[in-house]
């Protein structure tokens, strides 16, 4: 069995510290999660692909709701063996959105590579956990 690839980031803190930041910023200025994306950054939402930042954002855009507020129950992360600078980061939690009674349950996952001194996302895939 071979070696895990030496690791230049420490994952753990780098997904709690984008955890934190990604869903405040989702929750309180939508807008500003543009810089996290690039035009090679795919998202898969509800099954759905959607490439680049501009398609995303736009994605952001119809959602169809202002305020959300995302209650994180677990969170885990690993490093990602074949390139030492890449973080893969699984999310679940509550979702609650404006006019609605009941959270609904979400899980998430990032693909986090490292770009200078910051992180951007390379692939997100996110799905309602619904019955």
């Amino acid at each position: 069995m071979a070696a895990a690839a030496p690791q230049s980031v420490n994952f753990e803190e780098v997904s709690k510290a984008f955890t934190q930041h990604f869903y405040m910023t989702f929750d309180t200025n939508r807008e500003g999660l543009a810089s996290l994306y690039t035009d090679q950054s795919l998202m898969t939402y509800e099954g759905t692909q959607i490439m680049g930042q501009a398609a995303i954002m736009n994605k952001y855009r119809s959602l169809g709701f202002n305020q959300a507020k995302h209650n994180i129950k677990t969170q885990d992360a690993h490093p990602n063996p074949l390139q030492p600078n890449a973080v893969i980061v699984f999310v679940t939690g509550d979702l609650q959105i404006e006019g609605q009674e009941y959270p609904m349950k979400f899980a998430e996952v990032f693909h986090l590579v490292q770009t200078g001194a910051s992180f951007i996302i390379a692939n997100h895939i996110f799905r309602l956990n619904i019955g």
